[in-house]
């Protein structure tokens, strides 16, 4: 059989970036890309512009506890839903920017600790993925790591950061149907779910 998953060889000369401009700053940053790319047949695109948000780089952790077979996930208000006149209480694994000068692994020890009071074993990693690769530059290293959950609970975070995060223990199966019946909403939490219900055993 064919095997079409075969990324297609690219680099930054088959991408031409016209201009790159800074159109708005906040907590991110909005820039409008003006570029061209090669097309698949070889030859060059039309000039194309979007913009892209940024608030940085992510690193994400879900903490399993082999003894309970089950994680610790966070919820939190998150103004997403507010695009959609939607009040957005969301559930979701531990996670952080990415600091100068800082590792992802490092950012997901201590997200652990300020957002959940939980301390993690060696990280394993699952993936690096895009969060919405349209219109959004957040990349996020995701990860998994063993952890003791009996003691774990309550609410935490940063009070300078407006953090105000609720950490729930939880049967891996329940999480699970949770990613199913919509009760987990947060696209990130859910492959970090799948992949452990399917990989546990590798988190030792």
């Amino acid at each position: 059989m064919e095997d079409r998953l075969i990324p297609t060889p690219r680099t930054l000369d088959d991408v031409e970036i016209r201009s790159r401009e800074l159109i708005g700053r906040g907590w991110g940053r909005l820039e409008r890309f003006t570029f061209r790319h090669r097309r698949f047949d070889g030859t060059w695109s039309d000039t194309v512009t979007r913009d892209m948000y940024t608030i940085g780089e992510v690193a994400m952790v879900i903490p399993y506890d082999p003894a309970l077979d089950a994680v610790v996930l966070i919820e939190q208000f998150r103004a997403c839903g507010l695009v959609h006149d939607e009040a957005t209480w969301l559930f979701e694994a531990i996670a952080g920017i990415v600091d100068p000068g800082e590792t992802p692994i490092e950012v997901v020890r201590r997200e652990a600790l300020e957002e959940a009071g939980c301390a993690i074993g060696e990280p394993v990693h699952i993936t690096t993925a895009w969060s919405s690769p349209g219109g959004y530059g957040e990349r996020t290293h995701i990860y998994a790591a063993r952890a003791d959950l009996s003691r774990i609970g309550g609410v935490h975070g940063l009070a300078h950061e407006h953090e105000d995060i609720r950490a729930v223990v939880v049967p891996l199966a329940e999480a699970q149907t949770a990613t199913m019946d919509g009760r987990i909403r947060d696209a990130k939490t859910f492959l970090m779910i799948q992949w452990l219900s399917a990989n546990k055993t590798k988190i030792k």
